[in-house]
């Protein structure tokens, strides 16, 4: 198994990488996705495997300075477990080969002579320059039998100009066992980087598209937006105020005295390696307007209700359809104040708020930090197993 150095992604991999497999990253224009090949590569090194980096760009030294700059990730402290070839090299065997076909059968016996002979893991490709010379299929092809007695796992990175069609193309030609596409400015939230599961060999997974940040270097999966939205008093304020690293509220007292949200609550946190932002709408009809554009571009939404009043159950539904007519997104119910006597049943919350079995609905106190800690998280993996 090798992982990819993304908490959120090897989650979704259900724990990895299989030994042997080809990987594709495949990049399109103005998405910032050189990162995802840096850190399966670091991630590959600092795990003790011997790992040969194709780079016909640049030269080693520069590669290694350029890495430490991105992502401040040293490479060369691991220059042991890390074979190269880079622009010399390039330059060398193209040089003794004028001939494309004697060219080919050269990168073919240098890359097979490195990985048997120094017992290779991994093999990172920037794949730009081969398929040049090659074309995509011929470049993919040097990587084909490469007679190691062990399974060699292959990670190739493309820039690829013309989008899915063409990547559809090349994959019926040489497909990869894992695929990732990255991508800017297209999905749900249009003002982020994504990447995609386009392809998981091993796995029965849809295609799904998830917004990514880049920090200092480093991948990190990224909710821009989880909407909580209920009647007013059912708990909403409590719940992100619980949940959060950090946040804020804009409140004033209602009529009974207490506390009652008249903008939004808003909150941030961390949950199965994604970075989330958590947004709380106001409960009162009269905020019903702005609820719609609150909820705009949520990828996920929580219904808070009050099992204490069930008489509250046709506002909540109101909210519901209200939010439902903004995007088809993951919903999940809470049922608060479950801390305290009730009579509602679930299956009443159910019929009342008109959703079927695969809705989850969780019976929880909002001030019970564990608990709404499994609300979210089990947002997360609404999140990621929903077909946008």
């Amino acid at each position: 198994m090798i992982y990819t150095g993304i908490d959120a992604l090897d989650g979704l991999l259900e724990g990895g990488i299989p030994d042997g497999s080809r990987v594709l990253f495949s990049i399109e224009p103005e998405a910032d996705g050189q990162h995802f090949l840096i850190s399966m590569l670091h991630t590959a090194v600092i795990t003790g495997k011997k790992t040969l980096v194709i780079a016909p760009f640049t030269g080693k030294d520069a590669y290694y300075v350029d890495i430490a700059t991105q992502s401040h990730y040293h490479l060369d402290c691991y220059d042991e477990l890390i074979s190269f070839l880079d622009q010399h090299d390039v330059e060398a065997i193209t040089r003794q080969n004028p001939d494309r076909n004697a060219c080919r059968a050269a990168w073919r016996d240098r890359i097979r002579s490195i990985v048997t002979e120094e017992e290779i893991d991994v093999v990172v490709v920037y794949l730009d320059v081969l398929s040049d010379y090659f074309e995509f299929a011929g470049a993919v092809s040097l990587f084909d039998d490469l007679g190691s007695d062990k399974p060699v796992t292959i990670a190739f990175e493309y820039f690829n100009l013309f989008g899915e069609e063409m990547l559809n193309s090349i994959l019926r030609e040489t497909p990869c066992d894992l695929v990732i596409t990255l991508q800017s400015g297209a999905g749900v939230v249009s003002f982020f980087n994504y990447f995609t599961l386009h392809t998981v060999s091993w796995l029965p997974l849809p295609a799904r598209s998830l917004p990514y940040i880049v920090t200092e270097g480093h991948i990190v999966p990224y909710i821009p937006k989880i909407v909580v939205t209920g009647p007013s008093n059912s708990g909403k304020t409590t719940f992100v105020k619980n949940i959060s690293e950090s946040g804020m509220s804009v409140d004033r007292l209602g009529v009974l005295g207490t506390p009652t949200t008249v903008a939004l609550d808003i909150g941030h946190m961390a949950s199965k390696g994604f970075d989330i932002n958590i947004y709380g709408t106001p409960g009162q009809e009269r905020f019903d307007p702005i609820v719609p554009q609150l909820a705009r571009n949520a990828m996920g939404v929580i219904l808070m209700v009050d099992v204490t009043h069930p008489d509250q159950m046709a506002r909540a539904l109101k909210l519901k359809t209200i939010v439902e007519g903004n995007a088809v997104v993951p919903l999940i119910v809470v049922a608060n104040k479950a801390d305290l006597e009730y009579s509602v049943t679930e299956e009443e919350i159910r019929t009342a708020l008109e959703i079927g079995p695969g809705t989850p609905v969780f019976f929880i106190s909002a001030t019970d930090h564990r608990q709404c800690r499994a609300v979210i998280d089990s947002m997360v993996d609404q999140i990621t197993r929903f077909e946008y």
